[in-house]
């Protein structure tokens, strides 16, 4: 059971506004666990950070998260800081994230880490439904432990899909203090991603899988966050995103 009383899902919408025909689009923001703030707005794309409202993970928190970007809009989503799972005193924790991006919509999330320390345990699952002719760019990375941590439990579910097809199913499941994490990452505790969906970079780069429908999957496994060199291939992606 969820040790907070505030399990809502927080919610982050940029959205045509319908009221005022050629007008500036409207943000829908709702927070929970995480609280979305406005950096900068235009008419047709905005900008906003997810701060987080209190120490969070704890055991048995539910955080959860919606992210809409409506038809033409560019939405560029920010973390301040990574999530840090704390030992939940055998409780787990839920992290849930749901990402809709319509037609010619773009959305841009340079996510921070996701770091389980040990003694916790979590279940994340990210749903992702990008429509045709719909862009995104996501950089995911999540951590087995902090400095001198073997790290806890993390079960990672995604599921994405472009123009209602699948583009991505993938589970991993890794187990810090266990040791069965040790098989998959060898002496690494982060997993790096850069995922790009809606079109084909057309210089991929190195460690970069193709995906079956318009897109890419950059991953390396690195010891420390800041040794990882996908920012590069982050950098180049992003400069063939239109900008609005």
């Amino acid at each position: 059971m969820p040790t907070r009383t505030d399990v809502r899902t927080a919610r982050v919408a940029l959205l045509p506004d319908d009221t005022r025909r050629g007008g500036p689009a409207r943000l829908d923001l709702r927070g929970g666990l995480v609280s979305p703030r406005v950096v900068r707005q235009g008419a047709a794309s905005a900008e906003v950070a997810l701060i987080a409202t209190t120490a969070t993970l704890l055991g048995g928190d539910e955080l959860r998260l919606s992210v809409e970007v409506g038809p033409g809009l560019r939405l560029d989503l920010r973390d301040v800081a990574g999530t840090v799972a704390y030992h939940g005193r055998g409780a787990g924790s839920l992290v849930e994230v749901a990402l809709t991006v319509h037609p010619g919509a773009v959305l841009v999330w340079a996510g921070e880490p996701l770091v389980v320390c040990d003694g916790a345990r979590v279940v994340r699952t990210l749903d992702v439904d990008v429509a045709d002719t719909g862009r995104l760019l996501l950089r995911d990375r999540v951590a087995l432990g902090r400095t001198g941590e073997t790290g806890g439990d993390l079960t990672c579910r995604t599921t994405m899909a472009y123009a209602a097809r699948p583009a991505l199913v993938e589970e991993l499941t890794l187990r810090g203090g266990s040791g069965a994490g040790t098989g998959v990452l060898g002496g690494a505790r982060v997993v790096d991603s850069v995922t790009a969906l809606g079109w084909r970079p057309a210089d991929p780069g190195r460690d970069v899988f193709t995906l079956h429908e318009p897109g890419a999957l950059g991953r390396q496994l690195a010891t420390d966050a800041h040794h990882s060199t996908l920012g590069r291939t982050w950098d180049a992606w992003a400069r063939a995103l239109p900008s609005f």
